[in-house]
C-alpha cells in the first residue's frame, strides 16, 4: 500500500472512528494492553455492538490482570455468558494466572516492579494460552506501539479486494504469508497502530462483506477490485460445514430442590458446568433413554415429563435438543449418580444465575 493510501486511510480513521469503551479519545495514545487484549478476545467471533455492554461490565469486576487472576472459573464464565465459544473466557483466566505468577510468586503487584502487566514480545505472548498472532499483533500495535502486524477478518477482506487475492489466508501456509507479507507492509510504519486499526475499523464499517461502500472508501484509488468492479467477488466465499446434532438434555431436580450439574465429560461445554446431555433418537422421551443412567439411578425417579425442544448453535454445530424433566424421590446428597462424570448439586433457587451458558439456561427456562 502506497503511502497516499495510508495517508488517506488515516486521515479517514481520524474522521469517523467511531467512539467505544475500549479506545481512548485521543487515538495516538498508547493503551492498556490488559483492555487490548480482553476487547480483542471478546471480538473475536463477536460483533462490536454486543461486545460493548459485556466489557464495561468485566473491566469493572476485573479492571487488571491481578484482579482476575484471583477469580475462579465459574464467575469469569458468569461474566462471559453469552459470548460463546467459552474456551476464550477459560484461556483468559489461565494467561492471567501465568502472567501473575510470573510477575511475582503472589500474583500481586509490587511496588518496586511496578502494575503487573502482558509481555512486550510475540513470542511471549503466542506462548500463552488463547493469544494467537493476531491477539499478540494487536497488543503489541495498540498498547506499545509497536511495528507489529495483525491480520483478521477485515484485513483479509480488504486485501482480498485490494489485490484481488481469490485464494483465503487458511489455504495454504504459502497463501497465509501472502497475506501477512500486506500486513507488515502496512505495520511497517511509526503510525502502524493507526493503520492496524483504521483497516480493522473500514473493514467493520465500510468494505462490509455485503454491500460494501466503496464510493466512501479512502482506499477506494488503489483497490483493483473496485475498478473492476468485482468487489463483492472477493473474498472467495469458504464454505462453512454445519452438523446436526438431536439430543437429550436433563433437568434432574431432588426431592431437596437441587438441581444435577456435570463437570466435563459432555459432547458439548466440556468443562464447563451444564446440564447432563447426550446424543439421543428423535423418540428418546417416549421413555428413559438408557444414556441417562450414566446420570441417575431410575429407580430414584418419582416422575418423568418431556418439556419440550430447543434448538441452538455451537460453532458447526446445528442442535435441537429434547427437554426431560426428571423428579427425584430423594435427597440430592443420598442420590445415586454414575461414576463417569463430575457431578455437583446446584440449589434450584440459584440455578439460572450458577449456570454460566445459555445451552442450560434454555433448558431451565423450559421447565422453570
Amino acid at each position: 500500500m502506497n503511502p497516499d493510501s495510508l495517508k488517506r486511510l488515516r486521515s479517514w480513521f481520524v474522521k469517523n472512528a467511531a467512539e467505544l469503551p475500549w479506545r481512548p479519545a485521543d487515538l495516538n495514545a498508547l493503551r492498556d494492553p490488559y483492555a487490548v487484549w480482553i476487547s480483542e478476545t471478546m471480538l473475536q467471533q463477536t460483533q462490536v455492538s454486543t461486545v460493548r455492554e459485556y466489557f464495561i461490565r468485566w473491566m469493572e469486576r476485573f479492571p487488571d490482570i491481578e484482579t482476575l487472576a484471583k477469580a475462579d472459573e465459574a464467575e469469569v464464565f458468569k461474566y462471559w455468558q453469552g459470548l460463546g465459544y467459552y474456551s476464550r473466557a477459560r484461556n483468559i483466566l489461565k494467561t492471567a494466572k501465568i502472567v501473575a505468577l510470573r510477575h511475582g510468586s503472589t500474583g500481586l503487584t509490587n511496588q518496586a516492579q511496578g502494575p503487573c502487566t502482558m509481555p512486550r514480545t510475540r513470542k511471549e505472548l503466542e506462548a500463552l494460552p488463547g493469544i494467537g498472532s493476531y491477539t499478540a499483533g494487536a497488543i503489541l500495535s495498540l498498547a506499545y506501539h509497536q511495528r507489529e502486524a495483525i491480520l483478521d477478518g477485515n484485513l483479509v477482506r480488504i486485501f482480498s479486494r485490494l489485490y484481488e487475492l481469490d485464494f483465503l489466508p487458511m489455504d495454504s501456509r504459502s497463501a497465509a504469508e501472502i497475506y501477512w507479507g500486506y500486513a507488515r507492509e502496512v505495520a511497517d510504519s511509526p503510525k502502524a497502530y493507526m493503520h492496524n486499526e483504521a483497516l480493522m475499523e473500514l473493514g467493520r464499517t465500510g468494505c462490509k462483506i455485503k454491500a460494501p461502500l466503496c464510493e466512501k472508501c479512502p482506499l477506494a484509488k488503489s483497490c483493483k477490485a473496485f475498478a473492476d468492479g468485482r468487489a463483492t467477488e472477493f473474498p472467495p466465499t469458504k464454505k462453512r460445514t454445519e452438523k446436526n446434532w438431536h439430543g437429550a438434555v436433563l433437568v434432574v431436580e431432588s426431592a431437596d430442590d437441587k438441581i444435577l450439574a456435570v463437570n466435563g465429560g459432555q459432547k458439548f461445554l466440556d468443562g464447563q458446568l451444564a446440564l447432563p446431555h447426550f446424543e439421543s433418537a428423535r423418540n428418546a422421551t417416549k421413555g428413559l433413554p438408557a444414556k441417562a443412567e450414566e446420570y441417575i439411578n431410575a429407580d430414584e425417579i418419582e416422575s418423568m415429563e418431556y418439556r419440550g425442544t430447543f434448538r441452538h448453535n455451537i460453532t458447526v454445530h446445528k442442535i435441537e435438543c429434547d427437554i426431560l424433566y426428571i423428579k427425584l424421590r430423594t435427597n440430592a446428597n443420598h442420590a445415586g449418580t454414575g461414576e463417569k462424570f463430575a457431578f455437583q448439586w446446584i440449589e434450584k433457587a440459584k440455578a439460572f444465575e450458577t449456570f454460566a451458558n445459555s445451552f442450560s439456561l434454555k433448558a431451565l427456562k423450559k421447565v422453570f
